[in-house]
């Protein structure tokens, strides 16, 4: 995943970086139009350097980033220990300690010059990872077929003498260029000349060449290879073409490509004119030769690793014959000029370097692996277990009698085993789902772009069940918290204050000498603009000590605290711990935590009560919707569940009033759609339920659902009441047994009589699961509520606590 986010950088910051560098180097190259080829041509190969280089730097900056310290945590450092903490609560922490001499303008706003983060799926950065490196693949063996085919040239041609003439030729040439090691052969199978060859090189003739008799068009020719040898021009062409490919994908690359191979043959005519030819004599015979047998296409494309360029015939003859007649110019300034446009976009682009994140999208690799892992052995376990009780199964059928214990106490064993992990894998598939849909609602919640406070307290609480539930080490419930706790970020109004830079005090040398150890605590004033105003001392330790923690806290900045998305003073106390040699630093730090618990311990209590006042006001709200729709209703309940059950046969075990298609606060249900809720178990091998709507004013049916039935659920709570002990009734046992509140809706009907509650109780006492069995369908909703709220003392079986299963009795009388 790293490498994906590395490579995804260099290709973000390739396609706009690569643009701006050619841009500029295109501006330089027109203002060095009248300067010699060699110095455009080093322009051009700077700027494919830099079209590589520039996105290269802004992808090795990525570092996996290390999770940042607490404010109150200070490194393992020698003496002294200086820990620093704000003790107001709420006061976010953006940054590690700093030790600069100069801190940051205080500003509120991001930086406009200033690199962003990009966030990005890890599927999509894979599959456009595995396209980049695809077209990588293509490139080289594009280059690879070039090598070969200009190696077939090679061995295609002949070693066959020259004629004299010719002879005296080359000698004349070489002499001139100063090339002393070359071989020079003929092929039929190539129209112009062309070098080839690292350490050896290799000058190809067309074997029509030989035949000419024109010693100007021969000396051309030759000197033009020759030059190139004396150059190294095919090494330098290999190395660049190498050094193209990360960045082939691009035109404009593409453009400072074909740039240096012009500029390149700019620079080998300019030496032949100086050196072999007249300028006029050698433009006249490069036009007789390249026209009299112009390159294909398909030639151009096998010889790539070559270095024949003829696509630019008619500005090379020009350049020749205008090099006559060029005024010399201030070459030097020129060059400065062009060095300094050139060298713009580099720093412009380094600076407004992009980033790709793709951590905070999903979990890492090596926790997705671990826990597909901990899933496969838990998997295989259950595998085995399965395997086993089929085995001792088989063995029970024929074992004889004084076996059958022994197999019987086995096999026990493995099915309780069996029914721990089934219930295992079960909660985590549940666990899973619900985190799945927690992330989808976070993720719909963000591209909403709104900031709704009702949505996200929902989301919290929701998360606030599942934390309980599920490890703290599982990477998909971190995402969620992460995704979590950014959406509460979003659309604040209301913030306090946040440390964006802060360095840490001296511990000064008298001090050092008197051992001075303690606390210095300072009441600061945070101004709008985000900086440290009325700093006073609220507890002093030693005058040294005291002012370099004022002066530290000066060098703090803040964004500044937000009311009504206003920016506005804001008011927070700040401590500092000085130890000459460490020691009381571990009891401070244990301190800070317990303090810090028990901020969380409050504000969850805090949090709590408002969560209880908020159902409290739902079942007001839940009661008085009943009692509308009790006084709305024109048939009984009795009546109602008749026509059900003529309906859908069964056993009722749940009957109530809903109201369908609400249009208003003021108005909750169209008369005509109000309904009776009958949930039905059938009477078939595999029981299901069925949900019957009765019109509760004309007594018709308005729907009937066959509800599908959950065996997850029926499998889970069958093992449950497997493993516990059968306790009876529970109604003296309870220690807390709130009594249940009798529903509204019940009580305009007259429902009545004993309602009885299946429970089962952990071994700490708590309910943990509760059913209604039998009583009247008005009254059981409010039983398994209250039966929930119940607590009993712990059972113990052979001293080890177990869970009970029983049942709980209410009654209900009408009055």
């Amino acid at each position: 995943k790293f490498l994906a986010q590395v490579v995804l950088t260099f290709l973000l910051n390739a396609t706009w970086q690569v643009a701006l560098v050619v841009a500029f180097a295109a501006c330089a190259d027109w203002l060095l139009r009248g300067i010699v080829a060699r110095y455009r041509h080093a322009l051009w190969v700077v700027t494919l350097l830099a079209c590589v280089t520039i996105p290269g730097l802004s992808a090795a900056r990525l570092r996996r980033p290390p999770p940042p310290p607490a404010l109150g945590s200070a490194p393992i450092a020698a003496t002294p220990v200086v820990i620093s903490r704000i003790l107001t609560p709420d006061v976010e922490i953006a940054d590690t300690p700093r030790t600069e001499s100069s801190p940051p303008a205080a500003n509120t706003k991001r930086p406009l010059l200033s690199g962003a983060s990009i966030n990005m799926p890890a599927r999509l950065a894979f599959i456009l990872l595995a396209i980049y490196l695809a077209f990588l693949l293509l490139k080289v063996l594009l280059l690879v077929r070039a090598w070969r085919r200009t190696q077939s040239i090679v061995r295609g041609a002949s070693d066959r003498p020259f004629p004299a003439r010719l002879q005296a030729i080359v000698e004349r040439c070489t002499r001139l260029i100063g090339v002393q090691r070359v071989r020079i052969v003929q092929s039929p199978h190539v129209p112009v000349p062309i070098t080839l060859g690292v350490v050896n090189p290799i000058i190809v003739l067309p074997e029509s060449l030989l035949a000419e008799t024109d010693r100007d068009l021969l000396s051309s020719a030759l000197g033009h290879e020759l030059v190139h040898v004396a150059r190294r021009d095919y090494l330098w062409n290999l190395l660049f073409e190498i050094i193209y490919l990360p960045v082939a994908f691009h035109p404009a690359a593409a453009v400072a490509r074909r740039r240096i191979r012009q500029t390149r043959e700019h620079c080998c005519d300019d030496i032949v004119a100086t050196k072999l030819l007249n300028a006029e004599i050698y433009a006249h015979s490069l036009m007789r030769l390249i026209g009299s047998a112009p390159l294909s296409r398909r030639l151009m494309s096998d010889t790539t690793i070559g270095l024949n360029q003829s696509d630019i015939l008619e500005v090379r003859i020009m350049s020749l014959l205008k090099s006559k007649t060029r005024k010399p110019r201030h070459s030097r300034i020129l060059l400065i000029a062009a060095g300094l446009i050139l060298a713009t976009p580099c720093l412009v682009g380094a600076k407004l370097a992009l980033g790709i994140d793709i951590y905070a999208q999903e979990p890492s690799a090596a926790e997705s692996a671990q826990d597909k892992e901990a899933k496969q052995r838990q998997e295989k376990a259950l595998q085995e277990l399965k395997r086993q009780a089929g085995e001792l199964n088989e063995k029970l059928k024929v074992a004889d009698e004084a076996q059958r214990k022994e197999i019987e106490a086995h096999l026990l064993e493995v099915q309780k085993n069996l029914e721990e992990h089934e219930r295992a894998l079960t909660d985590f598939r549940r666990q899973q789902e619900s985190l799945e849909k927690l992330r989808a609602s976070l993720d719909e919640y963000a591209n909403s772009g709104t900031a709704d406070v009702e949505q996200l307290k929902k989301l919290e609480e929701q998360l606030a069940k599942i934390e309980t539930k599920i490890p703290q080490t599982d990477a998909l419930l971190r995402e969620v918290q992460e995704k979590l706790a950014a959406a509460e970020k979003f659309g604040q109004k209301d913030r306090k204050a946040k440390l964006i830079y802060r360095v840490e005090p001296e511990y000064t040398a008298d001090a050092r000498e008197k051992q001075i150890v303690g606390t210095v605590l300072l009441g600061v004033t945070v101004g709008h603009d985000g900086l440290p105003q009325n700093i006073q001392i609220k507890r002093s330790l030693f005058p040294s000590l005291d002012q370099s923690a004022v002066e530290a806290v000066r060098k703090w900045r803040f964004e500044p605290a937000l009311k009504d998305g206003q920016p506005v003073s804001m008011y927070m106390l700040v401590e500092f711990f000085f130890s000459p040699d460490g020691s009381g630093a571990d009891a401070y730090r244990e301190k800070e935590e317990r303090e810090k618990a028990e901020y969380r311990e409050k504000e969850y209590r805090v949090r709590m009560n408002e969560n209880e006042a908020a159902r409290r006001a739902e079942r007001e709200s839940e009661e008085k919707r009943n009692t509308i729709l009790a006084t709305l209703a024109q048939i009984s309940m009795d009546q109602a569940i008749q026509i059900a059950t003529s309906k859908s046969p069964g056993k009722v075990i749940e009957c109530s009033l809903v109201g369908e298609q609400w249009e208003s606060a003021g108005e909750l249900a169209k008369p005509s759609l109000v309904l009776y809720h009958v949930v039905i178990l059938s009477n078939e091998s595999s029981p299901a339920r069925t949900h019957v709507l009765i019109n509760a004013i004309d007594g018709s049916v308005f729907r009937v659902s066959k509800e599908e039935k959950r065996e997850d659920e029926e499998t889970v709570a069958y093992a449950t009441k497997r493993r516990a002990v059968e306790g009876g009734a529970l109604n003296d046992k309870a220690l807390s047994l709130p009594n249940p509140e009798y529903p509204t809706i019940a009580r305009a009907a007259k429902a009545s009589g004993p309602v009885t509650v299946e429970v089962i109780v952990d071994e700490q006492g708590n309910v943990i699961d509760a059913k209604a069995i039998s009583g009247h369908p008005l009254l059981q909703n409010a039983s398994v509520k209250a039966a929930w709220r119940a607590k009993f003392a712990p059972t113990s079986l052979e001293g080890k606590p177990v869970k009970v299963t029983g049942v709980i009795v209410y009654n209900f009388t009408a009055q």
